[in-house]
């Protein structure tokens, strides 16, 4: 797979058009095929629906879309990194989450990290926790923002930071009551029994792991059986839909991005606390790693 199948292929993905991609890239249309077609055979599929009339991605092609965009902008970023480093002499750490909200969470952290190490760069990494579990176990990042049920029989190092709890958003809009006729705008807290019969919004467990200890886990696979349920592929589409009032989102404290306009955001009563941290490969870690990780770890501790 070279730099050149892949700027063919985003290019025709992007157009939709061989001929048009063509003249973007100063190449005659035939070498554009050429290079979709070598690449096709050596993913052995499909990236394109081909008719006289039409292009049109496939399944497949969609799917590698992202990946091959992913790819290039690593390797484009690889190049300049090794300028840098060469003419700078920086080095870098390799910081992995799941969230939105844990980004903006390591704001103050990366501004006390430029402040005391200025010779080390950060690398994030938002990725759903198995990519990012795989990119750690494998050494493709160097510290990950976790559970510690998320690694857990993984050989690493595990920092608390807090306990967590997952909690429910209810929009201002969603008027239902409870099975019981309380109204859910009126609690400062809320029961797992009391979201019988709504309509929950859940995170793919891409994003939140399943773990036989976690009690909450459990009822939310039991209450999925029996009511209509959204299943979300991100925290974002979870709050964006509780915000207008398709249901009750369900996540824990470390994916939701506050403030959130139009909703409420109320802790879920039963249910164990979930130890949240940093973890860093043992056999990889360095002076720096662990220096690295206690700077981050003072400023998300709450305050």
């Amino acid at each position: 797979m070279t730099t050149q199948q892949l700027e063919c292929f985003i290019r025709v993905a992007d157009k939709l058009n061989f001929t048009k991609a063509a003249q973007e890239m100063f190449l005659t249309t035939p070498t554009v095929t050429h290079h979709i077609k070598s690449l096709e055979e050596e993913l052995g599929a499909a990236l394109f629906i081909r008719t006289p009339k039409m292009v049109q991605l496939t399944d497949a092609g969609a799917e590698f879309y992202g990946d091959a965009k992913d790819i290039l902008n690593k390797i484009n970023l690889s190049s300049k990194k090794i300028a840098n480093v060469v003419s700078q002499s920086l080095s870098y750490i390799r910081i992995g989450c799941t969230s939105n909200a844990e980004l903006k969470a390591l704001k103050p952290a990366l501004k006390e990290l430029r402040k005391c190490m200025p010779d080390i760069y950060p690398m994030l990494f938002l990725r759903d926790y198995s990519r990012l579990k795989t990119m750690f176990e494998s050494g493709h990042i160097d510290i990950m923002l976790v559970t510690k049920d998320m690694i857990e029989n993984t050989d690493c190092t595990f920092k608390p930071i807090k306990n967590m709890k997952s909690y429910a958003l209810i929009s201002d809009d969603y008027n239902k009551t409870t099975e019981d006729n309380k109204d859910l705008h009126s609690m400062s807290a809320i029961s797992f029994d009391d979201l019988k019969g709504h309509c929950l919004l859940l995170l793919n467990q891409r994003l939140i792991p399943f773990t036989q200890e976690n009690l909450l886990q459990e009822k939310l696979v039991l209450h999925s059986q029996d009511n209509y349920h959204f299943i979300c592929e991100n925290s974002q589409t979870s709050e964006l839909l509780a915000q207008c009032g398709y249901g009750i989102a369900i996540l824990p404290e470390f994916c939701i991005d506050t403030p959130l306009d139009n909703c409420r955001i109320l802790p879920i009563t039963d249910q164990r606390e979930i130890q949240y941290g940093i973890a860093y490969n043992k056999t990889r870690s360095t002076k720096d790693t662990k220096k690295i990780c206690n700077i981050l770890i003072s400023n998300l501790k709450p305050q």
